[in-house]
């Protein structure tokens, strides 16, 4: 058993090398004439030309159209709407209210009236201020006062001063304690303004 697969072995190792060999023999021999034809073969080289370049077309010229405005209006249709119709008779009537009275009398009455002359209930007794004398301090006070309807003075405002701010505060406060009868217009009492002078003199026998 072992004979005949050594046997065997070498039988294959015997068919390689001759192989190789035969491979050997034939390339050595027939190398040259390999050679020698691949010399005789005749080279071409082919040169390729540059395509010629192509003329560029020109595009055609387009004009620009400015679009104009329409400066005259269309005519439009005449519609003509008939007057002596009869009123239909899903038509809703709405009353038509008259306007308000104007409130420019309301607004009369608000607005004080200037007055020339007022009425004293209590006529304004003027306190001369101590500091005031001992400085020697005297002068007009011109008040500008609004009488409301029932006779009290609701505001007063200094329309020309003394020049002292003492104799201007002494003569507002003596104002304001006095009473004054109603402004009355068409039988009724309304806002009046008036002017009240308030003098201090150190020649005077003032409070």
């Amino acid at each position: 058993m072992f004979a005949e697969d050594h046997s065997r072995r070498l039988c294959v190792a015997a068919t390689i090398a001759g192989v190789h060999a035969l491979g050997l023999y034939l390339a050595l021999t027939f190398a040259p004439q390999i050679r020698l034809a691949v010399a005789q073969v005749p080279l071409t080289a082919t040169f390729v030309s540059q395509p010629e370049p192509t003329q560029r077309r020109e595009l055609p010229q387009v004009a620009v159209v400015t679009p104009q405005p329409i400066l005259q209006m269309p005519d439009l249709p005449q519609i003509d709407i008939p007057t002596d119709a009869p009123p239909s008779t899903r038509a809703i009537t709405i009353p038509v209210q008259a306007p308000p009275p104007p409130a420019t009398q309301a607004a009369d009455r608000s607005t004080p009236k200037l007055v020339s002359t007022v009425e004293y209930v209590r006529e304004p007794s003027p306190r001369y201020p101590p500091q005031s004398r001992r400085l020697r301090e005297q002068g007009l006070v011109v008040l500008r006062v609004v009488i409301d309807e029932q006779g009290e003075a609701s505001s007063i405002e200094i329309e020309t001063s003394s020049g002292h701010a003492r104799l201007d505060d002494a003569a507002r406060d003596a104002v304001l304690r006095a009473a004054f009868r109603p402004y009355v217009e068409d039988g009724e009492p309304r806002r009046a303004l008036v002017l009240i002078p308030i003098e201090f003199a150190l020649n005077r026998g003032s409070a």
